[in-house]
């Protein structure tokens, strides 16, 4: 109702304009002896005019004597081959399947993108919506409406909000994410980003059932508190599971926050969340009888203070909470899956039961962003808690983790990808907290966490190029080989047991280089990076050889 009204506000405003301007030209026309133009023809000439100079001003284009004219065409019919501008009255939607070649005029109408532009875009009179997975490779302007953008739309170049009284007016980038209520990190915990309904599969609960409410961050100071939780039930483990956390939000400045929360939770958890995604093990434990995670109950609270950071392209966070939870071991409840034959799951380890309760500090920052040829940037996230006697625990350690990634398009057809991780730990460590690497996301060719200690070195490299990166061969099949990536991947990974009365420092001075487990491998994959198929062999002289299957980026 408010965008309707908005609109017709915008139409009175141009109308008015127009019956100044008519009346003049009435009046210069009656001393001239010429008929008057009809007043309809008068009006969209005077929006097309108004239009073409806001193009012109957009994408810095000389004004000629004669300017092309803008084709109408309807919204599902778009020119995948030429360049040119398109022109539309209304409201239009570009789907997830659709491609524009050229630049998007929009006139008093909302522009809602879910495919890709590769182009400049002007909404007039309406609101530019971006959705997950809409991209757009050029600039965006938005004159008497506004611009949202979702996590992951993406709009290459610069993002315009002006009125039509004062069209040079630009806003500042970090003004347009502040729409989303999000931490756009790739360390944010899962419990917090849970879809309303939740279904899962695994081996320790079976089938599981509930509904989720993800946490947001108010960066604007829209709400002073913001909540999230789940709950649920699995079937196979016949018991109820769930989460509860409330926060009170401080803004602190824009894309600034301070934050004080509180949590209650009865999980079934795991350690195993930078491993795989939910989604892609339900998927993998309910198709092809294979379970990537371990599990443990974990019933408690917690309490944090954080400080957190989201400002044009960087989002950071610094956390220190306290944790007071019971620790528990599962086991299989289930062995069913759709396919898969005879194969079986692997048996969930036991864990070493207690309460356990520690101080956990976390910082991280990232530069990540997503581009039209793949993410850009850096991520830095790394944890240290400490757990002791003297706090009522049945544990006592420290222990140390960080994760260093890079993302570098290196031209429009090829990306390199490396991630570095390091972990190491001082005094007992409990079972579900020792490091393990072996299978998917690690080293990729290893047996299935066949490597475990409380020291840990990992190395995981990806050279991405496009398929189309030979497009100047006339005979090359572009139209289907852009949508392909060939995938080059390389893996390298150590850990070590040592004495618990080690300083965290101690461990790494032994290490050679014959003493890495490492692979190399080649596979194809999609565009997008979600979905892959590889072959890997073992480069350590173990002669391994492996073929991978992935739904999801390995980080």
């Amino acid at each position: 109702m408010l965008r309707i009204l908005q609109r017709k506000f915008i139409l009175a405003g141009i109308a008015a304009g127009c019956l100044i301007v008519s009346a003049n030209a009435l009046a210069q026309q009656s001393s001239d002896q010429r008929p008057p133009d009809d007043f309809g023809d008068r009006l969209n000439a005077m929006i097309e005019k108004f239009v073409k100079q806001v193009n012109r001003e957009l994408t810095g284009e000389a004004e000629q004597d004669t300017i092309p004219k803008r084709r109408l065409r309807t919204a599902d019919k778009w020119n995948r081959s030429e360049d040119e501008d398109f022109t539309y009255d209304g409201d239009v939607t570009i789907e997830k399947d659709e491609t524009v070649n050229g630049n998007v005029v929009v006139k008093g109408g909302d522009l809602t993108v879910y495919g890709e532009i590769i182009g400049d875009v002007l909404v007039v009179g309406g609101t530019l919506y971006v959705k997950d997975g809409g991209l757009i490779t050029g600039d965006a302007r938005v004159i008497s409406g506004d611009i949202v953008k979702d996590d992951g739309g993406v709009i290459e170049g610069s993002m315009d909000r002006s009125s039509a009284r004062s069209a040079g007016y630009r806003e500042p980038r970090d003004r347009f994410r502040r729409h989303s209520t999000s931490l756009n990190a790739n360390w944010v915990n899962e419990l917090t980003t849970l879809d309303n309904f939740i279904f899962r599969y695994n081996r320790v609960e079976g089938i599981f059932l509930g509904a989720g409410s993800e946490k947001r961050y108010y960066w604007d100071g829209y709400r002073d508190f913001s909540s999230w939780g789940s709950i649920g039930y699995g079937f196979k483990s016949k018991g109820w599971r769930y989460n509860i956390g409330i926060a009170r939000q401080f803004p602190v400045g824009d894309g600034h926050l301070l934050e004080l929360a509180v949590e209650g939770h009865r999980l079934t958890d795991t350690k195993d969340h930078w491993v795989i995604g939910l989604g892609e093990n339900t998927a993998a434990a309910f198709l092809i009888h294979e379970d990537y995670r371990d599990y443990f109950y974990r019933a408690g609270w917690d309490i944090s203070g954080s400080y957190s950071l989201q400002q044009d392209d960087v989002t950071g966070q610094f956390k220190v909470a306290y944790l007071a939870d019971k620790y528990l071991s599962m086991e299989n409840r289930t062995e069913w899956a759709l396919f898969g034959g005879d194969k079986r799951f692997r048996l969930n380890p036991m864990i070493d039961n207690g309460n356990m309760k520690s101080i956990l500090v976390s910082a991280g920052i990232s530069t990540v962003d997503r581009r039209m040829y793949g993410q850009e940037g850096w991520s830095a996230f790394g944890t240290a808690e400490f757990a002791e006697e003297s706090f009522g625990s049945d544990f006592a350690f420290r222990q140390y983790t960080a994760d260093i990634r890079r993302y570098q398009p290196l031209s429009r057809y090829d990306n390199l990808n490396l991630r570095f991780r390091i972990g190491t730990s001082e005094g007992f460590v409990p079972l579900q907290k020792l490091y393990e690497i072996g299978g998917l996301s690690t080293v990729q060719v290893l047996p299935f966490k066949e490597l475990a200690g409380n020291r840990m070195l990992l190395l995981n490299a990806e050279y991405i190029v496009n398929g189309d990166f030979l497009h100047d061969l006339d005979f090359w099949p572009s139209w289907l080989m852009r949508g392909v990536n060939f995938v080059f991947i390389g893996d390298a990974g150590w850990t070590r047991a040592v004495s618990s009365t080690a300083s965290f420092d101690e461990g790494f001075g032994e290490l050679q280089f014959r003493q890495l487990r490492s692979n190399l491998g080649i596979g194809l994959g999609n565009r997008s990076g979600t979905f892959r198929i590889a072959y890997l062999w073992s480069t350590d002289g173990t002669g391994l050889s492996r073929v991978i299957f992935r739904v999801a980026r390995p980080f």
